[in-house]
């Protein structure tokens, strides 16, 4: 028999490589090796439902049951961190002094959350990253009545919002000028800013100062651009995450701002490959950290691993969630620059609208949509095929939309 499939990492990316290799007939062992303990759980409803859900139901969350594990012939070995790659011997060290061989490696590690140095032996801080951080920050909020956000990115906002429904008021605190400035556009950006704001979100953005208050070991606020004091019983750090590498730099792996891998997910080994928000494929800008981007790469790798054809390329997708208005997004949002263009499109909806981006060479990069889920299909159909509807029709609420796109696909 030969050597298992190991994949380390167990959350979207890790699960959905070892389900496809499943599917396109792989059928000798695979692992899964994490470090945390007991079966995964969802990433996207941790900063949403399960922050307020009341923990009678959390087997919801789960993004597999362990049955799923069984009948998938998939072993999964929680609770342990991988201390070495030996990639001579295609051999694992694990921290518990067992050794793992691998015929095929899939590094599915992730990212780990941004700290504050001031923040970090302060108790009532967090972070939002794992299922552990989601129960941590759910056990807290019980009694609080006043929390600080740092970060205005998807994250922090939807920490927000859920705080904000559980009765906390909540202050956002921002260092860039805007929110959601590193993800949106400036229309969505605004949006998003005024939805908190009628909800008594307090927003801060253009903070280029910032320090961390305690009393006694304990976090008590903040004081921002060395004049303003906010007060507040918990803060959570939203600003972001470095891809884990420490096992891939110390196997000499070609690494970046992620593990470097070819359109395939195969890294500067070819027997190991790099997958989710981990990866950096050669090339491109950044790396992507979305469900879709976990899944999609995780189909690729396993593809490339059993020599089946690779799945089409589509334009990447997001969604987030703040006080029970859904943001739905494809193509990565161009930087502020004087050629690149936002035109806004009104949705068929009571209040809906979708923004769509062209960058500086005049082409479709973006669709952002608020309440105009109709918008938002068509807006990823013409990224998947490459079309670019004339911005000067975008903006026309008369422009026949769908018909640009049926007749672009035919």
């Amino acid at each position: 028999m030969s050597d298992p499939i190991i994949i380390i990492g167990a959350s979207h990316a890790g699960v959905s490589c070892a389900e496809k290799l499943r599917a396109n007939g792989f059928s000798g062992q695979i692992q899964l090796i994490d470090r945390l303990s007991g079966v995964p759980f969802e990433r996207p409803p941790l900063s949403k439902g399960f922050l307020q859900a009341d923990g009678s139901d959390d087997e919801k969350f789960l993004l597999r049951r362990s049955d799923w594990f069984t009948s998938h012939e998939i072993t999964l070995i929680d609770g342990r961190e991988v201390t070495a790659i030996d990639r001579e011997s295609k051999q694992l060290q694990l921290d518990d002094g067992q050794c793992c061989r691998y015929d095929k490696l899939v590094l599915a590690t992730g990212a780990f959350p941004r700290q504050l140095d001031d923040a970090n032996n302060l108790q009532n801080v967090f972070v939002l990253r794992h299922a552990r951080n989601a129960y941590e920050l759910r056990s807290a909020m019980k009694g609080r009545k006043s929390a600080i956000v740092i970060g205005g990115g998807y994250i922090g906002l939807e920490v927000a919002a859920s705080l904000t429904k559980a009765g906390i008021h909540v202050d956002v605190i921002e260092m860039t000028e805007r929110l959601l400035a590193r993800v949106a556009s400036p229309n969505i950006s605004a949006f998003f800013a005024n939805l908190h704001e009628i909800n008594d979100v307090g927003i801060y953005t253009g903070v280029i100062n910032q320090e961390i208050l305690q009393k006694d070991g304990l976090f008590s606020g903040i004081r921002i651009n060395n004049d303003r004091t906010i007060h507040a019983e918990l803060l959570l750090l939203g600003i972001g995450v470095l891809p884990e590498l420490g096992n891939a730099k110390d196997a000499g792996l070609t690494t970046g701002d992620g593990i470097i891998v070819d359109g395939m997910m195969q890294s500067s080994d070819a027997d190991i490959y790099a997958i989710g928000d981990v990866a950096l494929v050669d090339g491109a800008m950044s790396r992507i950290e979305s469900v879709d981007n976990a899944q999609n790469t995780a189909a690729r790798a396993a593809a490339a691993i059993c020599g089946s054809s690779q799945p089409p390329k589509a334009a990447p997708w997001f969604w987030s969630e703040q006080f029970d208005v859904r943001l739905q997004s494809a193509g990565i949002v161009p930087q502020e620059a004087a050629a690149v263009q936002y035109v806004v499109r009104r949705g068929k909806r009571e209040g809906g609208l979708s923004v769509w981006s062209y960058d500086v060479f005049g082409k479709l990069a973006a669709i952002e949509a608020v309440g105009d889920p109709a918008a938002y299909m068509l807006g990823k159909k013409c990224l998947d095929l490459g079309l670019s509807p004339p911005p000067s029709d975008i903006g026309n609420a008369d422009f026949d939309l769908k018909g640009f796109v049926a007749s672009g696909a035919a």
